[in-house]
């Protein structure tokens, strides 16, 4: 994440001076602040559409955009510093600035184009609500993640879709400005200390925090309501985020229950396999232990057999039939663990592999977990 402020007060030398400021200041007329927008290039016609692929569900979706030169030149140009010319509450300019990213006017047509690609996908697929927002979700976190901290400032949409990447700032305004436009009932969450930015959508049964809403991770595909145990850099997430309203819609999320449950299978195997795999190997080990000694006493008793002495053959072949018994059972017994073990990783493997699908993921634990 990015730093992205530059505060100026508002009186009669910065009105005169800062470029970016405000010069009705003069005139008494300054509003409270003045946040990035997007002044269009003179740049004729479209560029090249952006097209990305992805998996979703059981499906491999293709959703192709169409992008405007100029906008995307005065998107990629823009002024993104916050000017301030009253004393204001963090929390009221953070969301001026970062609406002002979602709900530039500029930004219509590219909303547009991307409405009209996910209608299409959510019309074949026959999605429901929460399988829309998990469709446009998983779009967004299936965009390579890449940290530009030399850029200083956030992406507008538009830049973000034209590069094929972003990070969590630039990441999370997109999805924002998408579910925010289809209805949802869509926040910021603002991770100060950790800089760091998620996308929280009104959910019943998986809260962040206090926020009301669920935590949506966009750096990576993951699911809904799930928030990462650490970020990129291993950092963990302890602070309380600032809540920045985007969205004011009726539409919120409704199955927090399996994707809760998805969660709690994944940290019971990652349980299971920590705490299996160190006696699964102490079973191995003492498991090849009792086969070398059948076959220590099996040499020597074919050495007394080749040697014609069936006496002393004869009477270690009770100890060694106890032996073969023992090791037998003892194989069953850690062939069994090691089936359940295998059962446990393969559980595992099924969570991590499938996170753009909650539907199938949910089916088949309750299948086979």
């Amino acid at each position: 994440m990015k730093s992205h402020t530059c505060i100026a007060v508002c009186i009669l030398f910065l009105a005169l001076t800062l470029g970016g400021g405000c010069l009705e200041a003069v005139l008494g007329s300054c509003p409270p602040a003045e946040y990035p927008r997007i002044v269009p290039a003179d740049l004729a016609g479209p560029m090249q559409p952006a097209t990305f692929s992805y998996r979703f569900m059981n499906d491999a979706v293709t959703v192709t955009v169409p992008l405007d030169a100029g906008i995307y030149e005065g998107a990629r140009n823009a002024d993104k510093f916050a000017y301030l010319f009253e004393d204001l509450e963090e929390e009221e300019w953070l969301a001026g600035y970062y609406r002002a990213f979602v709900f530039d006017e500029h930004l219509d047509g590219l909303f547009a184009g991307l409405h009209d690609a996910f209608a299409s996908v959510r019309t074949t697929m026959d999605l429901d609500d929460d399988e829309c927002l998990e469709l446009m979700a998983v779009f967004v976190q299936s965009l390579p993640y890449e940290s530009d901290d030399a850029a200083g400032e956030p992406r507008f949409p538009i830049e973000t879709i034209a590069d094929g990447r972003g990070d969590c700032d630039d990441k999370s305004i997109l999805l924002a400005g998408l579910l925010a436009r289809e209805g949802y009932d869509v926040v910021l969450l603002f991770f100060k200390p950790e800089q760091h930015m998620a996308v929280g959508v009104r959910a019943d049964g998986c809260s962040y925090g206090t926020t009301g809403y669920a935590f949506i991770e966009t750096t990576n595909v993951s699911f809904v309501g799930v928030a990462p145990a650490a970020l990129e850099d291993g950092l963990a997430i302890s602070s309380d985020p600032v809540v920045i309203r985007i969205g004011e819609g009726m539409k919120g999320y409704g199955r927090c229950d399996q994707t809760a449950y998805i969660d709690a299978a994944l940290h019971d195997v990652l349980d299971r396999i920590a705490s299996g795999e160190p006696d699964l190997r102490r079973a191995h080990d003492d498991l090849a232990a009792a086969y070398a000694s059948l076959e220590e006493l099996r040499t020597r008793m074919d050495t007394l057999a080749a040697s014609g002495r069936i006496g002393e053959y004869n009477s270690l072949v009770p100890d060694y039939n106890r032996q073969v018994q023992e090791y037998n059972e003892q194989l069953e017994e850690v062939s069994g663990r090691q089936n359940e073990y295998n059962r446990t990783i393969e559980v595992y493997n099924y969570i991590i592999t499938h996170p753009h699908d909650r539907t199938g993921t949910y089916a088949w634990l309750r299948e086979h977990a």
